[in-house]
């Protein structure tokens, strides 16, 4: 008799939410899959501290583009709606500069039309119709892009050129094949402020404005198309990803820091942690920093996934504090950004002179608050990024 087909053996290495997926979905499909993390919970950025004793988002904040995660759940067989409480934003952000915010502050909504009234207010009627504009070629640049880029498992250039066709191909060298984000955005809008504003996209990436593509306009349309709070937090998404993963025979292992990625006979064979044990996989799935398999950090073998990088070519992190705080003076609403004047002078500082921003461009996520920016009335939790 033909021996039984042994169930293939996966170990995922990092519990951050592309290893919770890759966990789940593997296991879905029945085979056996072990993840370690060197954190005493899932979530990797997606996580939270408790300061005060109080949970805070300490990553992510918001769920953006629900339809991935709706998708995901419904490939297991479930519904996003059935294990989370989502609530739609309609205060994007709030955006204030210099002293004197009561003057210089402007709201941005889901709703444009609503956007477009506070821009007119706040720049005048004609920057209002320039935005209306930058939010139509945002929407075309996204739907362009949507299913060669965005939806795409693996894109590549070819493939892109191939499925984008002359109008989108149009559409595209119509923004200039290698034109900034802020080159862009100083020909759609006259007012520096809010060039700076939407200028922030590339920090999304880690980028600068004067260096990353100008297509990042779609980020636009993406939080145009929905905002959402997660009841809990962002942490509640990656666990319960975790939990559907191992409700499907899943299992996790935390506090284990894996040391070495194990070969034989020129094949991938399973992991070393950093007390000595040894887990047997035929497949590892690498969920962590690209960069640690390149410089050695998990064996010899695994060098030779992935080329070694330049420190210059890495994009950037940033520097949060999370806190339980009381606050006044300033309306904070849920999402409160306090640019200084001179923007480009912070990215001449990080890319350039090497140094953390001298006056910097700080993100205020009050995480108690609502759109109508309400004082809970008690110390709050707020995560502060420069």
């Amino acid at each position: 008799m033909p021996e039984p087909t042994r169930t293939p053996r996966v170990v995922v290495v990092g519990a951050g939410i592309g290893g919770l997926v890759t966990a789940l979905l593997l296991a879905h499909r029945g085979l056996r899959v072990q993840v370690l993390d060197s954190a005493a919970t899932p979530g990797g950025k997606m996580r939270q501290l408790h300061p005060g004793g109080q949970p805070v988002d300490a990553g992510p904040t918001v769920l953006t583009m629900r339809w991935i995660f709706e998708s995901l759940f419904r490939q297991v067989g479930e519904e996003l709606a059935d294990h989370l409480s989502l609530r739609p934003l309609s205060v994007l952000a709030r955006h204030a500069w210099g002293d004197d915010e009561g003057r210089h502050r402007l709201d941005l909504f889901a709703d444009r039309a609503r956007s477009a009234d506070a821009i007119g207010r706040f720049a005048g009627a004609a920057e209002a119709q320039r935005f209306l504009a930058f939010c139509d070629e945002a929407r075309r640049v996204y739907r362009t892009l949507e299913g060669p880029y965005i939806r795409s498992p693996r894109p590549s250039v070819p493939g892109m050129i191939a499925a984008l066709g002359p109008r989108g191909l149009a559409q595209l060298t119509a923004l200039g094949p290698l034109t900034s984000l802020a080159s862009l955005l100083a020909r759609r809008f006259q007012d520096p402020r809010l060039r700076q504003l939407f200028g922030r996209y590339a920090t999304y990436c880690g980028a600068s404005p004067w260096a990353a593509p100008a297509t990042l306009l779609l980020v636009a349309q993406v939080e145009m198309d929905g905002v959402w709070t997660v009841a809990g937090g962002m942490h509640a998404l990656a666990r319960t990803v975790a939990d559907l993963a191992a409700a499907r025979g899943a299992e996790f292992s935390h506090g284990s820091t894996v040391t070495e990625i194990l070969e034989t006979h020129g094949r991938t064979s399973g992991i070393r942690t950093a007390d000595g044990r040894v887990f047997e996989a035929d497949a590892v799935v690498f969920n962590g920093d690209a960069d640690a398999l390149a410089q050695g950090h998990l064996g010899a073998a695994a060098r030779r996934a992935v080329p070694p990088r330049r420190a210059s070519d890495r994009s950037l992190s940033a520097l949060t504090a999370c806190v339980l705080a009381r606050t006044n003076g300033f309306p904070l609403t849920r999402h409160n950004v306090f640019f200084q004047r001179d923007y480009a002078a912070e990215f001449r500082d990080v890319f350039q002179a090497d140094r953390l921003p001298r006056q910097g461009t700080v993100y205020v996520c009050a995480q108690d608050r609502d759109d109508d920016a309400a004082d809970p009335g008690r110390p709050e939790r707020l995560l502060l990024l420069v």
